[in-house]
């Protein structure tokens, strides 16, 4: 998912300096310009182009690595929870869509909330990620984001994490999710670019 969204970015960057130089897109670059803003829920009416590749980069952006280690190990009890053993549901997504949810058995009295479920483990990840960076939940982590960017300093998931605080109801949920990071030396998986496997 980061190597696409990295991909997507790099794209979007292109896009905005043509734009800039020719005042014009051609109908691929047009395309690839509203598939994204449909993607990731920007409203492109009445709003100039150069304006909508500018919101869009904010959200088309990276998570660092482990914090995505660090919360799929959290929501899915590092894999052994019934959610991700038999629906594919690494990170404990909320849904009131009884098409595409499940109840949880710990479920308290009148909550009505379900976790999504997933075909497969990467429908599930893309998942997430789109979450995160589209949710309004979470536009204070992406902003975030988008400041270190601004002053060339690293996606530093210490600081982004702070900004998750909204992904669950325990008071206790960043302090756990930086716990997970550091005890587990997630912070290594943050410069892998691509994580391949020898047949």
């Amino acid at each position: 998912q980061n190597e696409e969204i990295r991909n997507n970015r790099k794209k979007l960057q292109e896009i905005m300096n043509y734009l800039i130089i020719n005042k014009t897109l051609n109908k691929n670059d047009q395309h690839f310009l509203n598939s994204m803003a449909s993607k990731y829920k920007i409203n492109t009416v009445n709003q100039h182009k150069i304006d909508t590749i500018e919101i869009l980069l904010e959200s088309v952006d990276e998570i660092p690595n482990s914090i995505v280690l660090a919360q799929a190990a959290n929501e899915s009890g590092w894999g052994t929870s019934r959610f991700a053993k038999e629906f594919n549901a690494l990170f404990g997504e909320y849904t009131f869509d009884i098409n595409s949810g499940v109840a949880p058995i710990s479920r308290n009295d009148g909550e009505k909330h379900l976790i999504k479920f997933f075909s497969n483990i990467d429908d599930s990840i893309k998942s997430y990620f789109n979450n995160l960076n589209t949710h309004p939940a979470y536009k204070r982590f992406r902003e975030s984001r988008k400041e270190l960017r601004a002053i060339n300093f690293e996606l530093d998931p210490m600081i982004l994490v702070k900004y998750l605080k909204p992904y669950a109801q325990d008071k206790n949920y960043v302090k756990n999710i930086k716990s997970i990071i550091k005890t587990n030396k997630l912070s290594q998986f943050d410069g892998l670019k691509t994580i391949t496997t020898k047949s």
